[in-house]
């Protein structure tokens, strides 16, 4: 037992203080760092799949357009988005790994701050007490001879030094610590952007699936009956796209809008918050019937009933009520620049009049089987369309704060 308690005091001298508690931080560090290793493997397997799931959809997007292609086109969408959604959460649970591997370093640095602030608190009382205010001719004479007095001499130079060297460590761990903690800041940054990544991926899959749920009580699992609806989606659409053509023409033609404008409009405010995303961008890649027309705006994810708002001062050129068919409004704003919004489940506005930016102006739809929504509507959000001299263009260069 005797020999026990000596080896253990035997260690103690041995160890240094705190040796241990960065032995066990270190180990932490290192589990982490094996776990961080294994959620990048799983990343790229699951990276390998959206790769597959890409090829399928492009191969898909070039076949005819029947019901079972859409449905097996969505299918290969929806499987993208789940592995997206898996993707995000890998990575999420990685870079908190991260994070906390960098919370261990930065608790063991400022614990190592701390033992240094602590030995140079000792060496500082330690010179007071040899020094104590004594010129170095006092501490000559108070010796005998000059060896006691070089003894001394020394030790003090001894202590400066040591006082230096622990002054530069702390300076130096100080410098880690505040590189840590940025590194810990620029992080946490990026956990948020994948959480926005994960949020707009189960976005994506819901509206995917809403879609595909939709389409299959349209058509009742009919492609005669699908055929018929693509072919009304694109009379549909052709013929507001030509509507809006011409009255673009026809108003800039017959008002003088240099006397019914004070605005000259360079930016517009979003239609409705866009908290929820965009579901759609223009000419968009993956818009589900980019081979009947290109996607000639942006989708907002908007709940049903969500109130729309004029981006920009304008005149009423049309507030169309198309039953449940195809309901939308259109403003003509100055410097050659209009807006539509589609998708209109109740317009507020009438034809020829004037609204101010920001002015309500009907409510969003989208919802399959509404008033306003159109046929084969990808769910609730409002379409909105810039258009320059009646071509459309993209609303994200004039939307202000995308």
């Amino acid at each position: 037992m005797t020999l026990l308690i000596a080896l253990i005091g035997l260690f103690a001298l041995l160890v240094p203080p705190g040796a241990l508690a960065e032995t066990s931080i270190r180990e932490q560090i290192e589990a982490i760092n094996d776990e961080v290793q294994q959620k990048k493997s799983t990343a790229d397997e699951l990276n390998g799949q959206i790769d597959h799931y890409k090829s399928l959809i492009a191969s898909k997007k070039l076949e005819s357009a029947s019901l079972s292609d859409q449905l097996g086109l969505l299918d290969s969408q929806i499987a993208k988005a789940e592995v997206s959604i898996q993707i995000a959460e890998q990575e999420i649970s990685s870079l908190d790994l991260q994070v906390t591997r960098l919370d261990g370093r930065i608790d063991s640095a400022e614990d190592k701050i701390a033992r240094e602030q602590s030995l140079l608190g000792v060496l500082a009382r330690r010179l007071h007490r040899q020094q104590s205010g004594r010129s170095i001719l006092e501490i000559l004479l108070s010796h005998g001879n000059f060896s006691d007095f070089f003894d001394e001499l020394y030790s003090l130079v001894s202590l400066q030094r040591q006082m230096d060297s622990s002054l530069d460590r702390i300076q130096a761990l100080r410098s880690d610590l505040t590189s840590e903690k940025r590194l810990r800041e620029s992080k946490l940054g990026s956990v948020g952007e994948r959480h926005q990544i994960l949020e707009n991926a189960r976005r994506k899959l819901e509206d995917e699936r809403e879609l595909r749920g939709s389409i299959l009580d349209a058509t009742k699992s009919s492609e005669l009956e699908y055929r018929y609806m693509l072919a009304e989606l694109k009379r549909e659409q052709n013929e507001a796209d030509a509507e809006i053509a011409y009255l673009e023409k026809m108003l800039r033609e017959k008002i003088d809008l240099s006397e019914r404008f004070t605005e000259q409009v360079t930016v517009l405010s979003w239609p409705v918050e866009p908290t929820r995303g965009v579901s759609a961008i223009f000419h968009d890649p993956e818009y589900p019937y980019r081979h009947i027309f290109e996607h000639p705006g942006i989708d907002i994810r908007a709940y049903q009933g969500t109130p729309i708002r004029a981006s920009a001062s304008g005149i009423v050129a049309r507030a169309k009520n198309a039953g449940l068919g195809y309901s939308y409004i259109m403003l003509i704003h100055n410097n050659d620049l209009s807006t539509v919004y589609g998708h209109v489940s109740k317009l507020v506005v009438q034809e020829d009049t004037f609204v101010e930016r920001g002015e309500i102006i009907g409510y969003s739809g989208g919802m399959p089987g509404t008033p306003g929504a159109g046929r084969l509507t990808t769910g609730p959000h409002l379409h909105f369309e810039a258009r320059l001299r009646g071509i459309p263009v993209d609303p994200m260069q004039y939307l202000v704060g995308n």
